[in-house]
């Protein structure tokens, strides 16, 4: 992203496309104060936040059963472990903590590869096939958005002035290709092919899961 100086530069000099970086360039700094760094502020996480203090109110009900009780901090036990692990199937969270402390790896190691993980009898289940498709459509978008860069530059090149190339490229980056890029990303294979094995290994130990 270019500084807000030279936004502010471009924008004496070229006032229509200045002003168009000057509008990505607040929309993304929104976004990033937002989403990433104002967690607090999330209006996501403030509904879950809410429901959670919901069902902590539950506990203290005096009307409720045990099983009630149960119930709600099995939930709020599954709540915790998704923000620690990334994954929201209790089964596979009770897993993934096992096998995290069992390797010294992060907690939300697994998270990359929620898509594709399930459980099965005291197991970790992995679907390579369906990553496999996922990985080669991910390949195909980016040769397709290479094609388009490509297609983009040469358009401009024959249609505005070399100053405002620069400009140009850059709103197609970071409008188009990188919000494309984080949203589809897919775990490269050789990181994958670590993951297994970390999971292979797991699954003989025949460790399984407490009720």
């Amino acid at each position: 992203m270019p500084e807000l100086s030279a936004i502010i530069q471009w924008m004496d000099q070229y006032p229509k496309i200045g002003w168009l970086l000057l509008l990505v360039y607040i929309v993304l700094e929104v976004v990033r104060h937002r989403v990433i760094n104002a967690e607090s502020g999330s209006v996501f996480r403030g509904l879950l936040n809410f429901r959670k203090r919901r069902l902590e109110q539950m506990l203290a009900q005096p009307y409720l059963n045990e099983k009630d009780i149960r119930l709600a901090k099995l939930e709020l036990r599954q709540r915790s472990l998704y923000q620690l692990t990334g994954l929201y199937n209790y089964r596979l969270q009770d897993l993934s903590v096992r096998m995290c402390n069992h390797y010294g790896l992060r907690p939300g190691y697994l998270k990359p590869w929620r898509s594709w993980l399930g459980e099965d009898n005291g197991k970790i289940t992995f679907r390579r096939k369906w990553y496999c498709f996922c990985w080669c459509f991910f390949l195909l978008g980016q040769i397709i958005n290479i094609i388009l860069l490509v297609v983009f530059i040469i358009f401009i090149n024959f249609h505005v002035s070399a100053e405002m190339i620069a400009p140009l490229i850059l709103i197609f980056l970071f409008v188009w290709w990188f919000p494309l890029l984080m949203i589809t990303s897919v775990p490269p294979p050789y990181l994958t092919r670590k993951m297994e094995s970390y999971v292979g290994k797991f699954n003989s130990g025949n460790i399984k899961v407490e009720e």
